[in-house]
């Protein structure tokens, strides 16, 4: 196949999309607190303050505000968009792991088609009623909690198989160093995917273990259970936290009565359920069993497992937000595994595969065009809002930051993320009380290292 035919050419412009969507990160919630005390106090200030105040994931911060060391004083961005486009890399990446193991083949036997449902999947986050690509891309305090370590998880699995295998002995013993350094990244991130990805290793290591005769396979067991190790260190590190206790002290959730706590559990289910269905990604689904036909070879029993780890992920997020809170940032690691698990559909064999499968050519062609736009549609929603929130957030910066410095009563302009025609979105500081603080105290910080005029606010 010729590079330049349709296929490359469609898929150098969804790698432009990540780049240019990365391109429109700026800060929101919780990055204000970020630069606040990053900029006052310096990073050993705001890594103990997550710890603190946030419980003990303080990993994804640390590796976050290395990122963004470049950007305290608001002269760049680049250390936004260079986590944003790490982000995208770990996703795709993660994405053909995932394909090129359903259907049983080395990373080498990836082809273009493979390449596209990775690109394609990487930018159906968006919901029709969430801020997927936000909450994947441009929130980055919250991609850094949530998607990151199902990717790191994944990619991980995919180094212990290859390294178990291929090093000597004493690249080995340097490799279970690493392994359980990626397991504590995994596992000290958010508590729900934590979680999720210590049962799913729990329950791979025992099945591991009933099978010792298999001698072959020892190194790969001593590896993943390094891996697993690792992980469960960095879940506990969250629990001792004093962070864990005192947020959860300030959600009020430890002292509610049973009946509470069941509203809580119906709440979030309905929130996290109600996502998931609703979600443009089935049409992704009818899009490969359209166009891929019977070439899509998978395997039952990954299928099953990948299926049985999106389940374990979910109900862990429905506790996680009956002890907590849901909200629209918590779910980027669940639709991340939804596309491929939607990838596994054509295993049901239902009556409406089967019927799509032997319909007619031009019916086909029908379906595949209106279901390329309604994705398209999405995705062009998604980007659109996030360009008019960058410009906004930029335009307003001038103003809040001569506001801030001048003590000026004027109530700071945010630059909030509004989704049509539903008019809901993300919101920025005219809106909490908390974002405006750290927002205003880390514009006052910059004064010094800002060489712009302010003549007095109208």
């Amino acid at each position: 196949m010729k590079k330049t035919s349709p296929k490359y050419l469609l898929a150098l412009l969804l790698i432009c999309v990540h780049i240019w969507q990365a391109s429109l990160v700026r800060p929101v919630a919780d990055d204000y607190t970020l630069l606040k005390i990053y900029s006052q106090e310096g990073f050993e200030s705001f890594i103990s303050f997550i710890w603190n105040n946030f419980g003990g994931n303080i990993t994804p911060a640390a590796i976050r505000g290395l990122y963004l060391a470049i950007s305290l004083d608001a002269s760049n961005w680049y250390g936004f968009i260079a986590f944003s486009i790490t982000t995208s890399l770990l996703v795709i990446v993660s994405y053909l792991i995932l394909i090129s193991w359903l259907t049983n083949r080395g990373m080498r036997q990836v082809t273009i088609n493979d390449l596209l449902i990775a690109l394609l999947a990487s930018l159906a986050f968006e919901g029709l009623f969430t801020p997927g690509l936000s909450s994947a891309y441009l929130f980055g305090a919250a991609s850094g909690v949530h998607l990151w370590p199902i990717c790191i998880f994944i990619i991980s699995l995919k180094f212990i198989q290859f390294y178990s295998v291929k090093s000597s002995r004493l690249g080995f013993m340097g490799f279970l160093v690493l392994s359980i350094l990626l397991g504590f990244i995994v596992g000290n991130s958010g508590i729900a995917e934590s979680s999720s990805i210590f049962l799913a290793l729990l329950a791979l290591v025992t099945n591991l273990y009933r099978r010792r005769s298999a001698q072959s396979h020892f190194r790969f067991r001593v590896a993943i259970s390094a891996h697993l190790a690792g992980v469960g260190l960095g879940l506990a590190t969250i629990f001792i936290a004093p962070g864990f206790s005192n947020r959860n002290n300030r959600l009020g959730k430890i002292d509610e009565d049973f009946f509470s706590l069941l509203e809580s559990f119906r709440s979030s289910l309905a929130s996290f359920f109600g996502e998931i269905l609703t979600h443009p990604i089935w049409l992704l689904a009818f899009l490969i069993v359209i166009s891929w036909k019977s070439s899509l070879k998978i395997d039952s029993s990954h299928a099953k497992s990948l299926l049985l780890f999106f389940s374990l992920t979910f109900v862990m997020l429905v506790l996680g937000g009956t002890f907590g809170y849901a909200a629209w940032h918590q779910s980027s690691g669940l639709i991340f595994l939804l596309a491929p698990v939607a990838y596994c559909i054509p295993l049901l064999n239902s009556p409406l595969l089967n019927i799509l499968k032997k319909s007619g050519l031009a019916y086909k062609k029908i379906a595949f065009f209106a279901l390329t736009l309604s994705l398209l549609g999405m995705l062009a929603r998604g980007v659109i809002v996030q360009k008019e929130r960058s410009y906004a957030w930029d335009s307003n910066l001038a103003r809040n930051y001569c506001s801030a410095i001048q003590s000026s009563e004027l109530p700071l302009l945010g630059a909030e993320i509004k989704y049509w025609p539903i008019g809901l979105g993300v919101e920025d500081v005219n809106r909490w009380e908390w974002m405006e603080e750290d927002y205003r105290s880390w514009l006052s910080s910059i004064y010094q290292n800002n060489s712009q005029k302010c003549y007095g606010l109208d």
